[in-house]
Formats: structure tokens, sequence, C-alpha cells
């Protein structure tokens, strides 16, 4: 279990980072810039915080007020950087035993570098240096250096962002095979919120050197807390308008002279409120089925965007003649844009899920 709360001033920037991860794949995701490797090289203690704790698996590594300032050899912490920092003048074999603990026996540190080369299925290119590997190979013998020492804590610095996207989606699944037998905390960094989504059980979102919001993947997307949460999650479609609470326990939100349904959200207030819905939570409704559905608009595709299996359709509920005005951002898939003949021009039917509908909190 990994427990931080981290306080640091910077030329121009102030990291504030609190985070309490237990064993799993944790992502921290956020834009460049928002703090998310200076989170990572304070955990591993090649950093020093103004104030605050870092605490692993209960055992304090770092307390400002107590004077608790671990070397990172003593933090049990395995670090694979952006650009992985292979020693280009060693082998993989000799990149490997960096990553043992000082003072590891000659015998048990051949046979510790023989497992993980047998891991890492790179057993033929031991006696290989870095620039007579790919890129994948590359990014193996970094995590294979990170993970020999049976670190507590996992720290992964946007692994994969020096990779090609085909080479990428390979090595993410290998990774994830490799660490299915880890017992330990993995923080994973990424600017990539599909990466996040991919790898992570539980996503922080992070920018200005906060973390805006933390919680399993489903919540994060689904449930934005703010607008920023919202924009940096890809809820396009952010609204506002006028909510209340019904006698069932739902929300009533008038939008656009429509009244639209939001299902559990019990700690927003009545008023005027911002709400989001994902773009591919919009459901586009057949004309003989719309008796069937609730939150029912109408409304016509003013532009779209084909993108190989999907399209993004911009849907204004008022033809007002300024095509590049839009109310809602839908995607769908290509199959059911083909099969209900979807074009600029066209009128169709819409249905907002209420359990999609998510109303948001004023940024702090």
């Amino acid at each position: 279990m990994l427990e931080l709360a981290l306080d640091r001033r910077f030329k121009g920037f102030h990291l504030q980072t609190h985070l309490q991860i237990g064993d799993e794949i944790a992502a921290l995701y956020g834009p460049s810039g928002s703090g998310k490797s200076l989170t990572l090289l304070a955990i591993a203690g090649l950093i020093r915080p103004t104030s605050g704790t870092i605490r692993i698996n209960g055992r304090t590594v770092f307390d400002a007020s107590a004077g608790i300032d671990l070397a990172p050899h003593l933090r049990r912490v395995g670090l694979v950087f952006q650009e992985y920092a292979l020693f280009p003048h060693k082998t993989v074999s000799e990149n490997l035993s960096f990553g043992l603990p000082r003072g590891t026996p000659k015998e048990k540190a051949v046979d510790r570098i023989s497992e993980m080369l047998h891991l890492l299925r790179l057993q033929s290119f031991a006696q290989h240096y870095p620039h007579q590997l790919s890129g994948g190979q590359r990014q193996r013998v970094a995590l294979g250096r990170a993970l020999i020492g049976h670190p507590e804590i996992l720290l992964l610095d946007e692994p994969f962002s020096a990779l090609d996207p085909a080479v990428r989606e390979t090595l993410r699944q290998e990774l994830l095979q490799m660490l299915a037998d880890y017992k330990g905390t993995v923080l994973l960094v990424t600017h990539d919120l599909q990466e996040a989504y991919l790898m992570a059980s539980t996503i922080a979102i992070i920018d200005g050197g906060k973390v805006l919001q933390m919680g399993t993947r489903e919540e994060v997307l689904h449930q934005p807390r703010t607008r920023r949460v919202a924009e940096h999650t890809g809820a396009k479609n952010i609204l506002r308008g006028v909510a209340c609470r019904g006698s069932d326990g739902a929300w009533d939100i008038v939008w656009r002279g429509h009244h639209l349904r939001a299902d559990g959200q019990a700690s927003s207030a009545p008023g005027e409120v911002e709400f989001c819905i994902r773009p591919e939570d919009v459901r586009l409704v057949w004309p003989d089925r719309v008796e069937q559905r609730v939150n029912l608009l109408r409304g016509r595709i003013v532009h779209e965007v084909e993108r190989g299996l999907d399209y993004l359709l911009f849907v204004s509920l008022v033809d007002e003649g300024d095509r590049g005005k839009y109310d809602l951002e839908i995607q769908v898939r290509s199959r059911l844009h083909h099969l209900m003949t979807l074009h600029v021009g066209k009128e169709v039917w819409l249905s907002l899920p209420p359990d999609r509908l998510h109303l948001l909190a004023r940024d702090e």
C-alpha cells in the first residue's frame, strides 16, 4: 500500500499530491506539466518535498516534520523512466544486475538475473548492449531492472510513450502478464486516458499539482466530480440547466426547454447546475421505438467526422441555419451509421440515459 501527502513549491508550480493506493495497478492521469512525474520522483526519493509524508506498506520513508528521508535504495521502490535510462556501456545482464540490492551475494545475483532474463524472454540477448535492442526490448530490460530487487512499489513513468502504437499495444499486454504475480502497488503515470483505462483498476486525475478525483475507472469516466475532471476524461457534452429533486429521488433537469431525468446523485444542490454525458453514452433511437425511451430529444446532424471504426456526429436541437453550431456530440459505430443511413442534414431521435447523465460540482 502507498500513502502519501506531498507539498513542494517550484518556480511557478505548486505540487500538492494526496494519494492512497492498495496492492493494485493505479494510474496517475493528467496533461503534461500536471505534476505526474514529480510525484513519482518524490516517492522514489529523487526529489525532496517541503512537507508531508510518504508511507509504503505502513513503513514511513519520508516525514518532513520527523526528519525522516530514506535514501532511494532503502525505499524498496522500482522506477521505470520514460526514456528507460539504461546504461549504454553495460550489457542486458549488467543493466539488470544494477537493480539488485546492494550486497547481494554473487551466486544469488546470477540466479536472479537468469530468472529475470527468462521472464523477459531475453535469454539470447543477455550479452547485447542497449543499442543492439529494439525499443520494446529496451523497455523490457528497464522493467526487469525495476522488478529484479522485489520492490514493494513499482513506478512506471509513461513507459510506452516512446513506442509505435502497434508495439505499445503488444507491450501493454506483456506487462500485464508479467505483473499478474506481482504482489505490490503499481503506479502508472500516463497522459493517455485509454491506456489508463486498459491497465489500471483505479485512476487518479491530476492537474495543476493536485489530484482532482480518484476512484475506479468507471467512476472517474462516468461520474466526474467537476467540470475540469469531465473535460480531462473526454465527457465532451458539458451542459447547463436548472435542476430540482423529484419525489422519487431522481433529479429533474430543465435544459433547452426539455425535462431530463438524472438518477442517483444525492450530493448535488438544486438550482442552476452543470451536467455532462459522454458522446458514446448518447443513444440514437429508431423512429418506431421512440415511445420506449426516456429523455427523448429530436435534432438534426449538422456535421460529422468519420474515424474508421466510428463516427462523431454533431447534432443541433434547433435548426438555425448555422451549420457550425451544435448542442450534442455523439459517437456511433460505423455499422450503426450505415444501418440508419445517417448523413449531414438528417433529423434523428436521441435519448440521454438517466444513469449516464451526471451533475457536476463547482471546480475548487
